[in-house]
């Protein structure tokens, strides 16, 4: 800024501070500006000037200074505050993992005496939208279903809640999956489209020699003699659409080996930004699949852990086989 632009004020404060400075900085100039007294008052005055503003600094620095503190005291205030709010979040979100893992089953309680699992279930957050079931009929059958809830966090952990409870509803009265699916998604819909959240499904009902599924965006894979079948998921999604889910069977015998997942594995990038892939999935679970259960499934995830940079989703892989 030139001093044709700066503030009148400003220049006639820097016009005294150079005519002291330059009294100051000569010690002849104090002789001739005692000898003359008009120079000497006009001296005086350009200090008096400067004290004034001097003064009004120091005044406004008292004040910014009082406004800094309860700007300051403010800011420490909402820190507190942010820091409580989150311990609270912390604390609820704890509970809230352990209502979820509480709500998940443990597979060897009603299946240990007809197939061998194991099941990897990880989420991403405290709480997530991926989730399992097993359920058993009063006939001796039983089934297994696997669910991946759109969205992350507490909202999804939510819904994953209330169609576990439809699910145990529907499976009270129904017998057929692709009956028990279409009973959840007609029940459900009208909620789930409100929220706009909708879940895939795969859902197996085991007879003694077959299994018999529906399959909407989920993921299954059967090995029988080492020559693996994969799923038909032309089914549409629950919460999506209101019609029919197509049933499909497969013979499902002992020694049999079948594996369910969610798609979390394979949104996960490598290090070269590669994504993991199905067929890298169940190339894995084929090699290995005379191995026990819990074998296969731990050299899926070890082989995933040493690819995979991050985890991008929630996962659920479950390894089942017949039991002889």
């Amino acid at each position: 800024m030139n001093t044709a632009t700066r503030p009148r004020g400003d220049v006639q404060r820097q016009t005294n501070l150079d005519a002291i400075r330059s009294v100051v900085k000569d010690r002849s100039a104090w002789g001739d500006l005692l000898r003359e007294e008009r120079r000497f008052i006009e001296f005086m005055e350009r200090c008096n000037a400067l004290l004034d503003y001097v003064d009004k600094l120091k005044a406004d620095f008292d004040d910014l200074s009082l406004v800094h503190e309860a700007i300051l005291e403010h800011a420490t205030s909402i820190e507190n505050e942010m820091e409580r709010y989150n311990r609270e979040i912390g604390e609820d979100l704890a509970v809230a993992q352990r209502v979820q893992r509480a709500l998940l089953p443990d597979a060897g309680h009603s299946f240990h005496s007809v197939f061998e699992v194991a099941i990897h279930h990880r989420q991403l957050a405290e709480v997530g939208g991926d989730y399992y079931d097993f359920f058993s009929f009063p006939d001796g059958r039983y089934a297994v279903g696997v669910y991946d809830i759109s969205g992350h966090g507490v909202s999804s952990a939510l819904i994953m809640a209330f169609l576990k409870s439809q699910f145990a509803h529907a499976t009270k009265d129904l017998r057929d999956p692709g009956a028990i699916v279409d009973w959840v998604n007609r029940s459900a819909y009208s909620f789930l489209r409100e929220v706009r959240r909708y879940s895939t499904v795969n859902f197996v009902v085991f007879t003694p020699s077959f299994l018999r599924y529906v399959s909407g965006g989920g993921y299954g894979l059967l090995v029988r003699r080492g020559a693996p079948r994969h799923f038909n998921r032309v089914s549409n999604f629950i919460g999506l659409r209101q019609k029919p889910f197509q049933e499909f069977e497969l013979p499902f015998e002992s020694n049999d080996v079948l594996a369910l997942y969610t798609d979390g594995m394979f949104e996960a990038q490598g290090a070269n930004g590669e994504s993991y892939s199905v067929q890298r999935l169940n190339d894995i679970v084929v090699k290995h699949c005379e191995e026990p259960v819990q074998t296969i499934l731990d050299r899926c995830i070890e082989d995933y852990t040493r690819f995979r940079v991050a985890d991008t989703d929630d996962i659920t892989l479950i390894i089942l086989r017949r039991c002889a």
